[in-house]
């Protein structure tokens, strides 16, 4: 028998020559090549400047649009008005100094008679607080921190002198049936000085943000859950592509003229009308009939537009 000698070298070639060749046949066992395995990952965000959703764009149909963990209304025929409900209080400051920057700070009391410091995040927040004038002429959403025994704090811009409501929205997570309960509170407070009301405009169905046209339109009625549509264009041409805000495409908040009633409205996501170009929609709550300041707020890259409304919600 004639023996053949197989150097250390050409031996080593051999077994990796072999274990490719079994990582391939195990590749095809799992219908997986290695051009599949790099087309199959998941492709990296959009950058910042261009948006992170694209929902209802053309051939994008099964993009998720922004959704939120289900949560009850702890009210369904809630205004906001109330400091307490359910045996959730909000206590906050009566006043702050007029004409420079200041921290408003505040907390929530459970039914325990304890400052709350556990919560069930909701539009990937766990408070979202609003500064309103009783005029309804400046509106603004603002950060929130919270401090470790349950204080929060936020940073207040210079305000006129005048009257103001804090609202603070926040989701529970001890209902008794499994589902958190959400909650609208709020509280007035005064800046000192002289002051007088503003009129507000006139009611419209469009309006202007920083240079973008914005539209709305659905059939509105009190006490009913409807549908809004909120197109927003630039140049005549529709926006493509928003940046997310509080979970959704944008950020829809409405306050009653004269008593402040707050109206809640959930972002659903986006028409796949014009190409996946259509309109963002909304789901609004109106709780009483009458005149409401409706604001409108989207992100593009890293600035935050707001328009606002005037509109009337019939009986």
């Amino acid at each position: 028998m004639v023996r053949f000698s197989v150097s250390p070298r050409r031996h080593g070639l051999a077994l990796l020559l072999a274990a490719l060749a079994l990582l391939l046949a195990t590749a095809t066992a799992c219908g997986t090549s290695p051009q599949n395995a790099a087309t199959s990952a998941k492709p990296p965000a959009p950058a910042a400047g261009g948006g992170d959703d694209m929902s209802g764009m053309a051939g994008m149909s099964d993009v998720p649009v922004p959704t939120a963990p289900a949560v009850a209304d702890a009210a369904n025929d809630g205004t906001g008005l109330a400091p307490a409900l359910s045996g959730y209080t909000l206590v906050s400051s009566d006043a702050i100094a007029a004409g420079a920057p200041s921290t408003f700070s505040f907390h929530i009391t459970g039914p325990d008679g304890h400052t709350v410091t556990r919560y069930q995040p909701y539009g990937s927040k766990l408070t979202l607080f609003y500064l309103v004038r009783s005029d309804l002429t400046n509106y603004q959403y603002l950060e929130s921190t919270m401090r470790q025994d349950g204080t929060w704090d936020v940073q207040m811009p210079a305000l006129t002198p005048g009257s103001y409501r804090a609202y603070v929205t926040f989701a529970a997570p001890d209902a008794g049936d499994g589902t958190p309960l959400m909650y609208v509170l709020s509280r007035p407070f005064t800046v000192p000085g002289a002051s007088a009301a503003v009129a507000l405009p006139a009611p419209t169905t469009s309006t202007t943000a920083d240079g973008y046209t914005v539209a709305i339109a659905g059939q509105l009625k009190a006490a009913q859950s409807v549908q809004l549509a909120i197109k927003i264009e630039s140049g005549g041409k529709p926006v493509q592509f928003f940046t997310r805000i509080l979970d959704g495409y944008a950020h829809l908040t409405a306050f009653h003229v004269g008593d402040m009633a707050f109206a809640r409205i959930l972002s659903t996501g986006r028409s796949s009308a014009d190409n996946g170009a259509g309109p963002l929609t909304a789901q609004a709550l109106f709780p009483e009939s009458g005149t409401w300041r409706l604001f409108v707020q989207f992100e593009l890259g890293d600035k935050m537009h707001t328009a606002a409304f005037t509109v009337n919600v019939p009986s």
